[in-house]
């Protein structure tokens, strides 16, 4: 379509010229002699000539490129069909071998045709370099490096599971960083700030713990409490902010008794007691709880007493285990929280 304009606009120009010339300058002849021969045109004819090889050489400049850049786009639209073929294979985690005629769309392909589940295989040298720079990238975050993307000037969404293996990198180098994480919260996911009150509470004094109370569940309740049995009796937690803590997150059974286990290694058998009946008083799945408390420290009568007012196919393993108790079998308490 091109050539055609071209061409089009070359006809005018050669025509306007020669007239002119034919008109203006002179109607005349010109004898050249070429080899011996003389040849005698119109002086308008000698000037426009030169324009008629010049076009026709410029005719055929522009045929031969863009017939080598129709191969080339031809090329090109091959790859790009490989490499969605590439990338439908990828998605199906089953990455399939491609032959790139395009260099540049090879140094992407290599990429896909290895999946990107797994670029230990890539080979970095055959890859463009940007994408270069993503591999190293995620690869230094999965041997568990930080990586501080912003100096990077590159902004993952807080959900991207790089971003957030990234953020636990930090956690896991730097835990002082756990409150600064529980400041923004709305700005990391929520796995991350899990992981930052996990490392949070290990440390954390009670004012400490009471701020950041939304963010304490069950999982990590239970954390917090093993890693009391290593602080000094100084630096305790109370059973009033615990009690707290319990209220706000509503355990089920099994979660009282792994908290009432807990607590029992931590707090004097009078202090889990006190604790444990105002409990039952607001849910009764701390019940199971309150009976292992019992018999932990051996006050097997109240536990008797409380269990002949419960239904006769209720708590079982308890009354079976106190059963075991009066016949002089003395098995351990913790065998009750096996149902667990």
């Amino acid at each position: 379509m091109h050539l055609k304009r071209y061409t089009l606009a070359s006809l005018i120009l050669i025509a306007a010229v020669g007239f002119y010339v034919y008109k203006t300058v002179s109607p005349g002849n010109y004898t050249l002699e070429l080899l011996g021969i003389n040849i005698s045109l119109p002086i308008a004819v000698w000037v426009i000539i030169p324009m008629i090889l010049l076009y026709l050489a410029s005719f055929f400049h522009i045929l031969y490129f863009g017939f080598k850049d129709y191969l080339r786009r031809k090329r090109i639209a091959r790859d790009i069909d490989k490499l969605a073929d590439a990338l439908f294979w990828d998605i199906l985690k089953s990455p399939k071998k491609h032959n790139y005629t395009d260099k540049e769309i090879r140094k992407i392909g290599v990429v896909l045709d290895n999946g990107c589940d797994d670029f230990t295989k890539v080979d970095k040298k055959k890859c463009h370099e940007h994408i270069r720079d993503a591999i190293d990238l995620i690869v230094a975050i999965g041997h568990g490096e930080y990586v501080d993307l912003k100096k990077l000037k590159i902004s993952l969404d807080k959900s991207n599971p790089y971003q957030i293996q990234n953020w636990l990198n930090l956690l896991a180098h730097e835990p002082q960083k756990a409150e600064e994480i529980l400041k923004k919260s709305e700005s990391y996911d929520p796995k991350v700030v899990h992981a930052a009150i996990r490392i949070f509470v290990e440390s954390a004094n009670t004012q400490q713990i009471e701020k950041y109370a939304d963010f304490i569940d069950i999982d990590v309740l239970n954390h917090m409490l093993d890693t009391l049995q290593n602080r000094d009796e100084k630096d305790k937690i109370p059973l009033a902010t615990i009690e707290k803590l319990i209220e706000r997150n509503h355990p089920e059974d099994c979660d009282y008794l792994g908290i009432a286990r807990k607590l029992s290694k931590l707090y004097t058998p009078h202090e889990i007691l006190a604790l444990f009946e105002k409990l039952i008083r607001h849910d009764d799945k701390a019940f199971k709880a309150y009976l292992y408390v019992l018999i932990e420290f051996e006050m097997l009568d109240k536990a008797n007493e409380l269990l002949q007012d419960t239904q006769r196919g209720e708590y079982m393993d308890f009354k079976a285990f106190l059963d075991l108790r009066k016949a002089g079998k003395h098995y351990p308490a913790e065998l009750l929280l096996r149902q667990c």
